[in-house]
């Protein structure tokens, strides 16, 4: 049976390949800059506001940037969050390269997000699908997080193939 390989979810974390994957996505950025949702950030894609840097006070500590080190911490202390929400989500096992997948897609989409970016602002076909064991039909409902300020990103399209080819195939390419 295929689900005995499979790895209880809390004692997973995020490998090293896995962080790799994030960290090309997000790509270091020393100053504050506005995502692609608009919001204030900064390192390898550190939320410093729900709202446009030139909306909000920046903090004292990022207003002259910050360094690929200082980033490198922030990042470490933000995955956390991610992979505890994985963590509080899936109750079933899952695979190293499947969690990965999970935790990426969280870093992007917010750690509430299983939990409340689905229909009615509840849970998501992604976090149901999973749950059942129903692994394939999880995966594929990825392709639909791809729209921010309301339209569909292509960047986002190309990080979510990525990210089900990570989570169906143990592939780790973050090529864009």
């Amino acid at each position: 049976n295929e689900a005995d390989d499979r790895l209880e979810v809390s004692t997973l974390k995020l490998s090293q390949k896995g962080i790799d994957f994030i960290v090309v996505w997000e790509k270091f950025e020393s100053k504050p800059y506005n995502d692609s949702a608009d919001y204030c950030t900064i390192g390898y894609g550190h939320l410093i506001d729900h709202d446009k840097c030139e909306n909000i006070t920046v903090p004292e500590k990022f207003k002259n940037g910050i360094t690929k080190a200082e980033a490198k911490v922030l990042f470490a202390k933000d995955l956390k969050r991610f992979e505890t929400a994985v963590k509080q989500e899936i109750s079933v096992k899952l695979y190293q390269y499947e969690y990965d997948a999970l935790v990426s897609l969280l870093f992007n989409s917010g750690s509430k997000f299983l939990s409340t970016g689905g229909a009615g602002k509840g849970d998501t076909k992604i976090k149901t699908n999973i749950n059942n064991e129903d692994y394939e039909a999880g995966a594929e409902e990825f392709r639909d997080v791809t729209k921010s300020k309301g339209a569909v990103q292509p960047g986002l399209v190309t990080r979510r193939k990525q990210e089900i080819n990570m989570f169906k195939n143990g592939v780790y390419d973050s090529t864009h």
